[in-house]
């Protein structure tokens, strides 16, 4: 068990971490979103539902008559703006392919404004189960083989560890190997519940890929029948309706009315007409759900033979997709309130130490040994375990400083992040593994350092402003920015120190050796 442990941690930890720090970023993609959108017009002061529906519904009709679907997203304490999508259909004549758009409304002036192009948090978030620059089926089998090892790894940590939680509680400073020991206990321990929980439902998310010579060899082969697989076995119980309202007096309008009344207490957060343009359109009122693990409720209605129906979704039609949405909705945390995500974030950062401390034992166990391998692993791993947050902070940098007009912005914007983190392993395997470790540390905190200032020289906002304009997702970035650089800067400043000290004790033992 000891060595499954240890090669099956070994084997994908690069992997590993880049996941564990990717998907934790994710948590919060909804705010690095509006930082990388700083032209996004934020609502400070509550506004009238209906009131939000007729700027939103006349921009709409405007600048998206043709399209075959309509979104209005209303203000939430994770997105406090309205944005409006559409739907447009290809058209054959101009060659346009089908597309969705989105912008911002502004509340003041119901005016729309466009921002600028960006990856955002979700290209950010999708790294860790898709990665980059691979075809996104290999990213899914990939990542499904890490997330196994993963599993293994946690298992057999527990099973070699007879008093696991007594050395949770153990902690001998300055001792060398034995001190990174007890830290990666310590990072294992204390978010155990939620390491094995996200990488399981980890697995389980990506089965339908993992599993795929299953689901051939059972039900059929080809794209269009793992489609109908997946349609019959995720099948919903839906309840449907007739009510009281003329469906000559359908409309999203009279739909949203009809909704809040019968959710008197949720807040509203998106408005969708669907089918547009055809004989049976569908109008749809999100709401958020406010219970349990489920993050979102959708009421629809439709006219019926001259009457309107509404349908509603009251959960699936089989245990082990019921099974499967609980497993999805735990490993994504779109439920989590602003405590419980901080939560699952801290949690994330404790699995992505967890792995860092597990590759810095490997390359301590074996330093004896003086072999050029092992120096390399101990280069690399700094230029992984510090160059991955350098190449997210250049990602953040290229967001301000790429002309907003550039072709390609957005994918320039996490070329940006690769390119920085070549370097950073480029620039690690030229330097004495210590000195690397110093230097990547550095360089971290001073890149994140000037984030916010970077962000107050080439945009409106700044620490001061985001405070005086209760601007709390954009002040909670930069701030957050502040708080990494921080720790890198402690983190290198003890290095440093440790550094200092070994060498001088190493000088003392040579002069007394030499008398």
């Amino acid at each position: 068990m000891s060595w499954l442990h240890t090669w099956s941690g070994f084997v994908f930890a690069w992997l590993l971490f880049f996941i564990f720090i990717t998907g934790t970023a994710g948590y919060f993609e909804n705010e690095i979103d509006r930082w990388m959108k700083p032209e996004i017009a934020i609502v400070n002061e509550p506004i009238d539902d209906l009131a939000i529906l007729d700027i939103a519904q006349q921009q709409l009709t405007d600048n998206a008559e043709d399209a075959t679907q309509w979104y209005i997203s209303y203000p939430s304490a994770r997105n406090p703006y309205i944005d409006i999508s559409w739907l447009q259909p290809a058209n054959k004549e101009t060659g346009a392919r089908r597309q969705w758009y989105e912008k911002n409304l502004a509340p003041d002036t119901s005016e729309l404004i466009t921002t600028r192009e960006t990856s955002g948090g979700e290209a950010l978030y999708r790294l860790h189960y898709s990665l980059h620059y691979v075809p996104i089926v290999v990213g899914y089998l990939v990542t499904s083989l890490a997330t196994m090892l993963m599993l293994i790894g946690l298992v057999t940590g527990v099973i070699i560890h007879k008093k696991i939680f007594i050395e949770f509680f153990t902690f001998r400073a300055n001792k060398g190997l034995r001190s990174w020991l007890d830290i990666h206990n310590i990072f294992s321990v204390l978010p155990l519940p939620f390491h094995l929980m996200i990488t399981y439902s980890g697995l389980i998310l990506l089965m339908g890929i993992s599993f795929a010579p299953v689901v051939d060899a059972t039900y059929g082969e080809g794209q269009k029948m793992h489609r109908q697989l997946y349609n019959e076995t995720q099948a919903e119980n839906i309840t449907k309706q007739f009510i009281a309202l003329p469906a000559e007096n359908l409309s999203l309008e009279s739909a949203l009315n009809d909704a809040k009344s019968r959710f008197k207490d949720q807040a509203v957060s998106y408005l969708g007409l669907i089918d547009r343009n055809t004989e049976q359109p569908g109008f749809e009122v999100w709401f958020d759900a406010q219970e349990g693990i489920e993050f979102a409720k959708l009421i629809t209605y439709r006219a019926v033979g001259g009457q309107v129906q509404i349908e509603q979704a009251t959960g699936k039609k089989y245990s082990a997709a019921e099974v499967y949405d609980v497993l999805e909705h735990l490993h994504e945390g779109l439920f989590a309130d602003t405590y419980l995500r901080w939560l699952y974030f801290l949690s994330g950062l404790l699995g992505a130490g967890m792995i860092a401390t597990g590759m810095i034992i490997w390359v301590q166990k074996r330093k004896k040994q003086q072999s050029r391998f092992i120096n390399v692993i101990d280069k690399l791993n700094a230029a992984v375990v510090v160059g991955l947050p350098i190449g997210i902070a250049a990602y953040f940098w290229a967001n301000r400083l790429l002309p907003v007009e550039m072709a390609s912005r957005a994918q320039w914007e996490m070329h940006s992040l690769f390119i920085v983190f070549a370097l950073c392993s480029c620039f690690c395997i030229t330097r004495a593994a210590e000195k690397a470790w110093q230097n990547m540390l550095w360089l971290a905190a001073v890149a994140y350092a000037l984030i916010p200032l970077v962000n107050m020289l080439t945009t409106k906002h700044s620490i001061l402003s985001s405070l005086q304009n209760n601007d709390w997702l954009m002040l909670g970035f930069d701030l957050s920015m502040l708080v990494f650089a921080g720790g890198f800067a402690v983190t290198a400043i003890v290095l440093q120190r440790r550094s200092v000290i070994g060498s001088a004790n190493a000088h003392i033992k040579q002069t007394v050796k030499g008398i």
